[in-house]
């Protein structure tokens, strides 16, 4: 209860603030006073709605300084039982932090720090359970606490974080543990923010572990959102019966264990022997697989190709209007689409160079430009990937596939987009995109080229790294079985992006297989990515068909595939989410440690070599998928993952997530094109190859050495982007490359060779990978 003052001037209201704000439902006014009087009484009450969905929180009570010092919570509403405080709020949250010096807060505005000695807590920790009102998905936790160490207070040495639905159990998945390194430099407060990687629970227990005689917290606040989705209550552990405990004290536990002098000699000699028989055996292993690489290196031969390009018109661009309008801010619609009505909203299916990275199944001339060439085909249900020719090869690998479909000589066509509904991989009905007037005046000339194309001979020209990359995939599309994993075990978190190959979200997956293995971490997050419910059967066919490919892909630099869900619609495949997500958003909340004192204090920072370590894991995963001849198309941080020890994994969930709708621009109205990280055939002749790939990759390494600060070509608008790479349609010395993001020398001259204009004159991924490891030499992530 609060008595508040009433007016004193019945003609004059009177306005009234809570020292301490309040939260409620209902809010109950009546008239009080020492004297028996008539009132009219008239309130309005000023608040905000409250969204933060905190119910109540449990601790327990503050503890007593000499005696004058009191760190209680003052403010606690709920139930005050002994040393414990119990389902109620109070000064954690109450919105106000204490000042630097804990003993200036009694002078000034009153107590705002709750206080906690280690002594009297017998060096345990201090558990502070959250009561949220629904199951939420936390991202971070922000305590503010006191660091005045020469009054013997510190910031704790460790915290736990603890997840729950039901409140009773917390072993929904393992603990967030944070370490924070001891500060005996400043004595000002600050606070300490954990990540909470999008974990969801409505109960949260956070324990905190003293570092010196004193922990003091003012405020302690939670982002977190709303989840969705059916979350059960977690059961009960099962424990294992524990030897004898003798003890009174319920902060000391004593376990009986049988003294040394117990156990007799032979049983130390039996487990001596076994020990050094297991160091031999892992001796022999590491060497035979030392001597395996060695082995596989001195055979290999390099991945050296130039790559040539036929020369086209511009497909997505309109013949009488040079540049498209930018819907920004409006939804981003798929490109990649397989629809043969709306081709312009399609740049996923392309053709294949003349002499690319694996050789194409058929002779061709570098000098003739207008001949066919075999499309790339797009995958409808992860269009990121367009895969070559070499796949057609595969197709006897694959169920219920037939050979490649006769191509006709009154239908020539330089870019194939399967019909909506057909197999965009290996179908029975790949369809081609019929031509406009004006280029159906060059069949009779090609007819002749086309038809002497149609043998296989040149895949015996392969070299031995590429023909042992494709022997690797067919083994693995014969014997990758795809696992299914029950449904009921994945717990959506939060829906990731959107688009015309489907919905993807981050879920919890319990119990779920690691790649390749038969091992379960327990629970992890995962990437789910759904077909539609409305999906026909051959539809479905196709998007299982897709699945199987990308399952086939085994680099640990590529977000791979973990399991599939097909046994209810709507069918989804499980891929592999890291712990901090996208690379974009990972490098903006990090600062160069090549600054070094100019940093803010608290601020994480990332070595030069960490950022090499991130380009070169990149550049090893683009190197897998290039000696397949597969192509990326929209190569970005966004479309990076990462994890512990910076491990990094290329993906394409960044596609179509909404907080990445400014970095595409939509040509002609109607395809949305990542144009600031396109090469410029890519983006005026659609020629998507290993080498425009290249071109990106090098946009994505300047995002990273600057920590994605700022959008690559920022000062530019996306006009001007445009106009920027059409100087080199024409070979045009004016184009003005990103500036030099740092100040090693070698690494802008790779930069700049990314971003040739004539696209054989690029480096390979394998030369790229090579010389960022040279490069990055004796680095290792801590």
């Amino acid at each position: 209860m609060i008595v508040l003052k009433g007016n004193i001037n019945t003609y004059l209201e009177a306005k009234r603030e809570l020292d301490l704000p309040m939260w409620a439902t209902k809010v109950r006014f009546y008239p009080y006073s020492y004297h028996k009087r008539t009132v009219c009484m008239r309130v309005e009450l000023y608040g905000c709605r409250w969204t933060d969905g905190l119910v109540s929180y449990s601790m327990p009570q503050g503890d007593k300084r000499g005696s004058n010092w009191e760190f209680y919570d003052f403010a606690y509403d709920g139930h005050w039982e002994g040393d414990d405080l119990q389902q109620g709020l109070g000064q954690l949250v109450d919105g106000r932090f204490g000042h630097d010096d804990f003993k200036s807060d009694f002078y000034n505005e009153g107590q705002a720090w709750v206080g906690w000695k280690n002594d009297t807590r017998h060096n345990t920790s201090i558990d502070i359970t959250f009561e949220f009102d629904k199951v939420r998905e936390f991202s971070a936790v922000h305590i503010f606490c006191n660091n005045q160490f020469t009054k013997e207070v510190k910031v704790f040495s460790l915290a736990k974080v603890l997840f729950s639905v039901g409140g009773k159990h917390f072993n929904r998945g393992e603990p967030i543990t944070f370490e924070y390194i001891e500060d005996l430099i400043f004595e000002v407060a600050r606070n300490v923010t954990i990540k909470l990687h999008h974990r969801v629970g409505r109960f949260v227990k956070v324990q905190l572990y003293f570092s010196s005689k004193w922990l003091m917290v003012s405020e302690i606040t939670f982002d977190s959102i709303i989840a969705h989705g059916n979350f059960t209550v977690e059961a009960e552990p099962t424990t294992i019966a524990p030897s004898k405990i003798a003890s009174n004290d319920r902060h000391k536990i004593k376990i009986d264990v049988p003294s040394s002098d117990k156990i007799s000699e032979p049983t130390y000699l039996t487990i001596i022997v076994i020990a050094l028989i297991i160091i031999v055996i892992l001796l022999k292993v590491f060497i035979f697989i030392v001597c395996r690489m060695r082995s596989k290196k001195m055979f290999r031969s390099p991945n050296s190709s130039d790559v040539g390009y036929a020369a086209s018109t511009c497909p997505h661009l309109q013949a009488d209007s040079m540049y498209g309008v930018s819907e920004k801010g409006s939804n981003i619609e798929a490109y990649g689409v397989t629809e043969i009505d709306d081709y312009r909203r399609s740049h996923g299916s392309v053709k294949s160079s003349m002499k690319s990275t694996l050789p194409l199944p058929y002779p061709c001339n570098q000098g003739e430009v207008n001949e066919y060439q075999e499309p790339y085909q797009a995958m409808k249900y992860a269009p990121y990937y367009s895969y070559s020719p070499v796949i057609i090869e595969m197709q006897d690998s694959l169920p219920n596939s037939i050979k490649k479909p006769h191509i006709s000589l009154t239908d020539t066509y330089d870019y194939a987009v399967p019909e909506a509904g057909t197999s965009p991989l290996l179908g029975h009905n790949d369809s081609t995109l019929p031509m406009s007037r004006s280029r159906m005046s060059s069949v009779s000339s090609k007819s002749q080229r086309i038809s002497s194309r149609n043998s296989h001979g040149d895949v015996k020209k392969q070299s031995p790294t590429q023909q042992e990359a494709l022997n690797a995939l067919k083994r693995r599309l014969e014997e990758t079985a795809l696992t299914e994993f029950p449904r009921h075990r994945l717990r959506m978190i939060s829906k990731l992006s959107e688009g015309a190959f489907g919905t993807v979200y981050i879920a919890e997956a319990d119990g779920i297989l690691e790649y390749s293995t038969t091992m379960s971490v327990g629970t992890r997050l995962v990437a789910i990515k759904f077909l539609g419910e409305t999906a026909s059967e051959k539809e479905k066919k196709d998007f299982y068909r897709d699945v199987r490919i990308l399952a086939a892909l085994e680099d640990p630099n590529i977000a791979r595939v973990l399991g599939v869900c097909t046994q209810e619609d709507p069918m989804c495949v499980i891929f592999e989410y890291l712990d901090h997500g996208d690379l974009c958003q990972f490098l903006k909340t990090h600062v160069s440690s090549e600054h070094g004192n100019t940093n803010p204090y608290g601020a994480k920072s990332l070595s030069h070599s960490c950022l090499l370590y991130m380009g070169t894991q990149v550049a090893s995963g683009m190197r897998y998928l290039e000696s397949l001849n597969f192509v990326h198309r929209d190569l970005a941080t966004r479309n990076c993952l990462i994890g512990k020890a910076y491990q990094v994994k290329i993906c394409d969930f960044g596609t179509y997530n909404e907080i990445y709708v400014n970095d595409y621009y939509k040509v002609d109205g109607n395809t949305p094109l990542p144009i600031r990280w396109m090469s410029w055939e890519a983006v005026f002749q659609a020629k998507y190859t290993t080498k425009s790939d290249v071109w990106a990759f090098a946009v994505l390494f300047w995002e990273i050495l600057t920590l994605a600060r700022r959008q690559p070509y920022d000062t530019l608008s996306d006009r001007e982007v445009m106009e920027n790479l059409a100087n080199l349609v024409d070979d045009d010395m004016r184009y003005l490359c990103l500036p030099k993001p740092t100040n090693d020398q070698d690494i802008y001259k790779l930069m700049l060779e990314c971003w040739k204009r004539n696209y054989s004159e690029r480096p390979t991924f394998t030369e790229i990978h090579l010389f960022l490891q040279r490069k990055n030499l004796g680095y290792a992530p801590s």
